[in-house]
């Protein structure tokens, strides 16, 4: 029994799927408003013009309501429920009555997103941002403690560069103050997307050159070792490549050659361009990414529209995503990075040794190139061991 016909679906294929049910069963379909007999032509009928009326007022409402929200996006008009970083304030006119709402910054939570995005920038990893947000006190949207992973989707939101977001596409400004400027959002964005990004527990990190220096024999990636014994023999900390062991040296060796090469170069009276970034470089890689997602655009209204196959969607796709990570990474190297300007000039090596150990890797990892050389067996360690190839 239902209240109407047209209550128990409004779905045409789903009516006609009933109706068969019904005859093959010689089910009566009983309902407040009267009886509807699926096993006669009339009823039937009668069925199918109700469901059918009772389809389109629900196409009809949808199209209201879609028209409706993509006129709250083109006005930049908030939807849904207060976002991370902002109050939401009614509006009340001279009667009293409220007539809206406006969105303002909270200031605590705001401070969280701005802080985040400097240290992300300053090359810290987003797993130390979390932890060093939660020894605070601070709490994430859901109430509960800071993880990478909810941190990423909180800095990700378009929203907090002000931007309007319908349908996954920024369509404008929105009404609301933004928490960053376009630049560092657009910087953090190319960051946290690169594909080449390390995912790892990189705050478990605890030696400087770990993951950054490259082994002069195969070319892989030096692995820091803690200080450990051998009986009564002390083995030092150290730099060691686990692909074909033969490269190992004192860590504190080449951290102090490397160092000493970063610290003399950030005094030079041209540092402070080393992160000026390329603005014409970063213009034609902006313009080619733009180019590239128009072309994704395209691809998916034409599958959309029946214009391509699927296996052809994804072909297409497959070829267009690495052009895309390319150039991404290439705005991210041409990208300003104002956040290291307080390490140039004089005084380098005070604020150098004021950094944290993560910064000092950002640091080292956009500047030089580092490669250590094997040497023979009981041979001492020599600075000329040490290689290096400047970035910027």
């Amino acid at each position: 029994m239902v209240w109407d016909i047209d209550r128990l679906t409004r779905t045409p294929a789903e009516l006609e799927t009933l109706i068969d049910l019904a005859e093959a069963h010689g089910v009566a379909l009983a309902s407040v408003g009267g009886e509807v007999d699926l096993g006669t032509p009339q009823g039937r009928l009668t069925a199918r013009i109700k469901g059918s009326v009772a389809r389109h007022e629900v196409e009809q409402s949808s199209r209201r309501l879609k028209r409706k929200f993509l006129e709250r996006a083109e006005s930049g008009l908030s939807h849904g429920k207060v976002a991370y970083g902002y109050v939401r304030e009614p509006v009340i006119d001279e009667t009293g009555t409220v007539r809206g709402y406006t969105e303002l910054l909270h200031p605590e939570q705001a401070a969280v997103i701005q802080t985040a995005t400097k240290r992300i920038l300053a090359g810290e990893p987003l797993r130390a941002v979390a932890s060093a947000l939660n020894e605070t006190g601070s709490m994430s949207p859901s109430g509960k403690p800071w993880s990478g992973t909810t941190l990423r989707q909180v800095l990700l939101r378009d929203r907090n560069a002000g931007r309007r977001v319908h349908q996954k596409q920024v369509i404008g400004k929105g009404n609301w103050p933004a928490i960053l400027d376009d630049d560092s959002f657009d910087r953090l964005v190319a960051l946290l997307r690169d594909p080449r990004r390390r995912t790892g527990n990189n705050g478990g990190v605890k030696h400087l050159l770990s993951g950054i220096a490259i082994c002069g024999n195969c070319g892989e990636r030096l692995r820091g070792a803690a200080e450990h014994r051998y009986g009564k023999k002390k083995q030092p900390r150290s730099y060691a490549c686990q692909n074909c062991y033969k490269v190992r040296r004192k860590a504190d060796a080449v951290d102090e050659v490397v160092e000493a090469l970063v610290i003399a170069r950030l005094e030079r009276p041209d540092a402070a361009d080393l992160f000026a970034g390329d603005s014409d470089a970063m213009t034609r890689a902006t313009s080619e990414k733009l180019a590239i997602e128009a072309r994704l655009d395209l691809l998916a209204d034409q599958f959309a529209d029946g214009l391509i196959t699927g296996s052809q969607l994804e072909r297409g796709t497959a070829r267009l995503r690495p052009k895309l990570a390319e150039v991404e990474a290439q705005i991210i190297a041409a990208s300003p990075s104002p956040e290291y300007a307080e390490l140039v000039g004089p005084g380098v090596r005070a604020r150098w040794e004021g950094q944290s150990l993560d910064r000092k890797r950002a640091v080292i990892d956009a500047l030089m190139r580092v490669t250590v050389l094997p040497s023979g067996a009981g041979q001492r360690f020599s600075p000329e061991q040490v290689e290096f190839e400047w970035s910027l």
